[in-house]
């Protein structure tokens, strides 16, 4: 298969890059992730406060502060020349970019270099990668921490380089510091698969102490404790206790144990969620995932012992399958950590041509797909009646114009083309399958990611709303039932903290005018108008008026409002 290594090589790497950077860069933020996530870094970058993360001035400890304070680096020194939001979404792309590189390093300890190539582009190419690696979010941070602690571990026990050990604890104190016990515990999993077969090794060359590297392991573990207990330290004293409670036992046990329904995310009673979501999230190779298993324990039923890379791999990948679908959290976005093992493992099926008839008439359908869908993105612009009734205005124009992007998506088509036909006529190599699947999403991250930006930004409605909002009257002004992304909106869009009002009651006073503090309110309301009218009603229980209001996103509306002249 690797006949063409040479050749091939800069030309995978090119395509799996553009991958890696295509549809990031020049878009607003998405909800309802980024606006958030973009205003605790902005309010970092400006408070220089790395203990305790804060939200439009509020506390937000769900997560520490690692993710957010790399964020807030990158805002105070690039954001004056690229934007904030490129500076951020430049902090992904580096993860994204070392994510990629851990496997490979991590592929090439196990099964050497052409298979960690492979094993990277097929990381790249899938497709819950492409989309945790295209928003500005903690998880792109946690993936890097736990693929580079785990590659760390394996130079120990399978590359016999002890001192890995210390460069293992600090790898995971970036994931802890990252999203909390999560990232040691997503470590853990296949630390003790290697750790186990590292032991079992020993023994059969005889066992002694002085093969088992303790100072090296103990100085990892103090790096690890360290780093990750100054911190712990640092919230204790500056935060106080009840910022520590709420970030260690709502926040990780009681979404643990299904206690934090505020938080969201809670599906009880959905034992099977994640392996739905690993058959979507690792298209298009999910097919091969169940042709390395089924390798794998037929391998077991035939009595014959897999090799110990093979066994650490499915310690690893069901694993954390099982450890994740123990937790009453359950969310897409946590499978991320677990994409490299996918990888590696499809890596270690594809090192020849694929003449499976399943597999080849799996990749066959993949090919006719990408060219079903790269035909319709090509000639979008000519079938707007099908669309002009459902997307705004602009969206419609955009999509109306032939531009850059369908000429893009034609270029994938014949490339498309070609290479399914070319499958048609003997095995499939797997390097074909990366380009196709490369050149496809790459279509995709051109064209409808502008389109959805255009549906899903909010910069413009917040910032218009809030400059029909003279300045000298905001300060007496207070929000009522903003979610984290209007309060990351309106931070990070108008610089404008609204502090907020959860006291029913005093709202009514303010609208009365018997409050000393704030003269008026900023309702949002998830939504349609009539709905939201009728619920500000029921809670104002008297007369107000609306003085502004603004229609963001498909429900969501914010209306300000005060009891004058009424």
């Amino acid at each position: 298969m690797m006949e063409n290594y040479s050749v091939r090589t800069p030309i995978i790497f090119c395509a799996c890059l553009a991958v890696m950077f295509s549809g990031l860069f020049n878009r607003d933020l998405w909800t309802p992730d980024e606006p958030r996530v973009a205003a605790i870094s902005l309010e970092m970058s400006r408070t220089g406060d790395i203990v305790v993360p804060r939200l439009a001035g509020e506390a937000f400890i769900e997560k520490p502060p690692l993710y957010f304070a790399v964020n807030a680096f990158f805002i105070k020194w690039f954001g004056g020349n690229i934007g904030n939001t490129n500076a951020l979404r430049l902090v992904t792309a580096l993860f994204a970019v070392g994510t990629a590189w851990m496997t490979f390093l991590l592929s090439r300890r196990l099964f050497g270099n052409s298979s960690a190539l492979l094993a990277a582009a097929v990381l790249v190419t899938m497709a819950g990668f492409i989309e945790n690696f295209h928003w500005i979010r903690s998880d792109c941070a946690l993936c890097f921490f736990v693929i580079a602690a785990i590659w760390s571990f394996s130079e120990v026990y399978f590359g016999n380089r002890p001192w890995f050990c210390l460069l293992a604890g600090f790898f995971v104190a970036g994931a802890f510091l990252t999203k909390g016990f999560i990232g040691p515990i997503l470590i853990g999993i296949p630390w003790c698969g290697m750790f186990a077969l590292w032991i079992l090794e020993l023994k059969k060359k005889g066992l002694r102490t002085t093969n088992l590297h303790i100072g090296h392991h103990f100085f990892g573990l103090a790096i690890m404790a360290l780093l990750s207990g100054v911190w712990m330290y640092l919230l204790k004293v500056k935060g106080g206790a009840d910022l520590w409670h709420e970030w260690f036992w709502v926040n990780h046990v009681g979404r643990l144990v299904g206690d934090a329904d505020a938080k969201g995310h809670i599906r009880t009673g959905k034992p099977f969620y994640y392996v739905v979501q690993t058959a979507v999230d690792s298209l298009p190779w999910f097919p091969v995932l169940i042709v390395w298993g089924w390798a794998f324990f037929k391998k077991i039923l035939n009595r014959i012992r897999p090799s110990k890379d093979d066994i650490f791999l499915m310690i690893w990948g069901v694993g954390s399958i099982l450890l994740l679908s123990l937790s009453a959290t359950k969310r897409g976005i946590y499978l991320a950590p677990v994409f490299p093992v996918f990888a590696i493992m499809c890596a270690q099926m594809l090192q020849t041509p694929i003449e499976n008839k399943g597999l080849k008439g799996y990749f066959l359908f993949w090919a006719f797909l990408g060219v079903i869908l790269l035909a319709a993105l090509t000639v979008v612009p000519f079938f707007e009646k099908f669309y002009r009734n459902v997307l705004s205005a602009p969206t419609t124009n955009f999509l109306m114009t032939f531009g850059y992007g369908n000429i893009i998506s034609g270029i994938g088509l014949v490339i498309c083309l070609l290479i399914g036909i070319q499958w048609t006529k003997g095995p499939i190599n797997a390097w074909s399958v990366v380009f196709l699947t490369s050149m496809l999403f790459l279509c995709l991250l051109t064209l409808p990611v502008k389109a959805v930006d255009m549906e899903k930004s909010m910069q413009s409605d917040i910032v218009q709303f809030v400059s029909r909002i003279p300045a000298d009257q905001r300060p007496s002004i207070a929000g009522y039932n903003f979610n984290e992304t209007m309060a990351g909106c309106f931070y990070y869009y108008a610089d404008w903290p609204v502090e907020q009002i959860t006291d029913e009651n005093r709202i009514r006073k303010i609208i009365k005018g018997e409050d000393p503090e704030f003269k008026s309110i900023i309702v949002n309301r998830d939504c349609p108008r009539k709905e939201a009218v009728d619920s500000m009603n029921e809670l104002i229980n008297g007369p107000y008026r609306i003085i502004e209001e603004a229609y963001t996103g498909k429900k969501r509306r914010i209306f300000w409002i005060d009891g004058k002249g009424v």
